[in-house]
């Protein structure tokens, strides 16, 4: 997330104002406040006929070289859901289907600032993969042989998601 030091409407020094019981950047001039907005990611938690999870190896930071579910950034004019099935199929080469909302979450990075990410679950039809150049490989799993998952949000996505899965396997 940009900081801004300088107004983008009329140019002149922001200054730092309690506004809205928080420490936000004014422009005393036109009175434009910089709101620190997070930027939104989508990812997937996606699945196939045999119940294997796709899981991916990122070949960017952040996460370099890391285990994790695809996703990205949501682009502007897209809804969460689209942009979920854009980044699944931009990375690996599968088109899928939403099957319903995991959750909504917050993170901050070093490298973004603060994410809200949201989580979807996504059935894939087709397994053949065709992977791009932001992952070294990508391969659905079982879930007793999923790759270890150390970024701590796709740990906690893939929890909430078969937690949920298998309490309604329970009822």
């Amino acid at each position: 997330m940009k900081t801004y030091s300088f107004c983008p409407v009329c140019g002149s020094g922001l200054h730092e104002a309690e506004i809205e019981n928080r420490q936000r950047r004014r422009c005393p001039s036109c009175s434009w406040i910089h709101y620190e907005n997070p930027l939104p990611v989508a990812i997937a938690y996606a699945v196939n006929s045999d119940d294997e999870i796709l899981i991916i190896r990122r070949a960017h930071e952040p996460g370099f070289n890391e285990w994790a579910l695809p996703g990205g950034f949501i682009e502007a004019g897209e809804t969460p859901q689209e942009g979920c099935l854009r980044e699944l199929k931009e990375e690996t080469g599968l088109n899928g289907s939403i099957e319903r909302l995991i959750g909504a979450y917050h993170r901050y990075t070093d490298m973004y600032g603060s994410l809200l990410a949201v989580a979807y679950k996504v059935f894939v039809a087709d397994k053949t993969l065709s992977i791009n150049h932001e992952l070294f490989e990508a391969d659905f799993y079982a879930h007793h042989e999923i790759p270890s998952i150390n970024l701590l949000l796709h740990k906690q996505i893939i929890q909430e998601a078969q937690h949920h899965d298998n309490h309604r396997t329970l009822r």
